[in-house]
């Protein structure tokens, strides 16, 4: 391996932060992130994706590139690919013609996690537990008929959210509903503003909600698990967005507590399920009898300075530095490129605060 890896992100700033562009990481994060790579002392080439055109450009100009860190969800000039699915497909497949090995999971993974039904799909082939659903194409016409038999077989109240996109994009506390009035607002709402799709109806599930984050490959190690208040609510883009805010409220759950055991093996179970590499972070609720559902998985979560993931590298003693230099170099390695001598040296006090967290399934 030379030295060249290529950031490549989407940048807005905290006004242009919502809508289809909410996905998008902020110009802050985005200097966090530069900043921990170039502590690599590899070459690190930044590039703010707006289109296709541009990314093949962009390889051309500077190749040879040996590896690719991805956190861009698509094209800004085409902000639709930001929300479906396609565009975060799309620049890896890009990229791996190019013969540039990327990091996180594989394409046909990060597609299965950014689509909730593909997610779902997968998980019930595992015997996994998640929300009784249904698939509502939005390109369809509303028909009752078809409708009110699944809503009898799921029961009221019913979770409503887009199939595609993550971010809790779509979610609002409309987004629950308790009757055929407001599911049809909620749909009418989810059309008007990220247009015709596939929704899913869901099982509310009311109890408390944890999330799960795993690391690495070969080798896997879970972060200290975060267990939101009890009386959350639903957590929608503007609750998430004030988290970091009030964690002292939030629950650290250790191997001491018998619940650890039960959501580690679950999202073990989901990282092999789905074929997941590098990190991925689970969502799991209870419902009102304490039964445990995954109900997201996401392939590619924010390495925000205020993310969940930094919060739980943080209990374990990381730095947002330390976790954003771990998941590139498990993706060097899981290329079978070899990590400069230096990199090493910088993992090596990473390796070590993880140890305790170490799983062997």
């Amino acid at each position: 391996m030379s030295d060249k890896i290529l950031f490549v992100f989407n940048q807005v700033n905290k006004k242009e932060k919502r809508g289809l562009f909410r996905e998008c990481t902020l110009d802050t994060d985005v200097e966090a992130i530069q900043q921990a790579l170039k502590e690599t002392r590899y070459h690190v080439l930044s590039l703010d994706l707006h289109s296709p055109e541009q990314l093949e450009e962009f390889i051309e100009q500077n190749e040879p590139i040996d590896f690719a860190f991805v956190l861009a969800e698509g094209y800004k000039d085409y902000p639709l690919t930001l929300y479906d699915g396609q565009g975060t497909t799309n620049v890896r497949e890009r990229l791996l013609k190019h013969n540039i090995p990327v990091s996180h999971s594989s394409i046909e993974t990060i597609e299965i996690c950014r689509n909730k039904e593909l997610t779902y799909q997968k998980l019930q082939e595992n015997s996994i537990i998640i929300p009784k659903y249904f698939v509502l194409d939005t390109h369809n016409r509303f028909c009752r008929k078809q409708i009110l038999p699944e809503i009898e077989r799921i029961g009221y109240p019913l979770m409503v959210k887009p199939a595609g996109g993550g971010d809790s994009i779509g979610i609002t506390p409309k987004s629950l509903v308790s009757n055929m009035v407001e599911l049809k607002n909620k749909i009418n709402y989810l059309k008007r503003t990220l247009g015709k799709g596939k929704i899913i109806l869901e099982q509310y599930l009311p109890g408390q909600e944890f999330t799960i984050t795993i690391l690495g490959n070969e080798v896997k190690y879970v972060l200290p698990i975060v267990a939101f208040p009890k009386r959350w609510g639903i957590r929608y883009t503007e609750v998430k967005n004030k988290e970091h805010e009030v964690r002292n409220k939030f629950n650290i759950i250790d191997e001491e507590d018998d619940l650890f055991g039960k959501l580690r093996n679950m999202s073990l179970k989901c990282f092999h399920a789905v074929k997941a590499d590098d990190i991925i972070r689970i969502d799991i609720k209870k419902d009102s009898g304490n039964r445990l559902y995954v109900i997201d998985i996401n392939g590619a979560p924010s390495f925000s300075v205020k993310s969940s993931v930094n919060f739980m590298a943080n209990k374990a003693g990381l730095s947002h530095s330390q976790i954003i230099q771990f998941v590139c170099y498990e993706g060097i390695v899981k290329n079978k490129l070899i990590p400069s001598q230096y990199l090493e040296e910088l993992i090596t006090p990473v390796k070590k605060a993880l140890s305790p967290l170490r799983v062997f399934n």
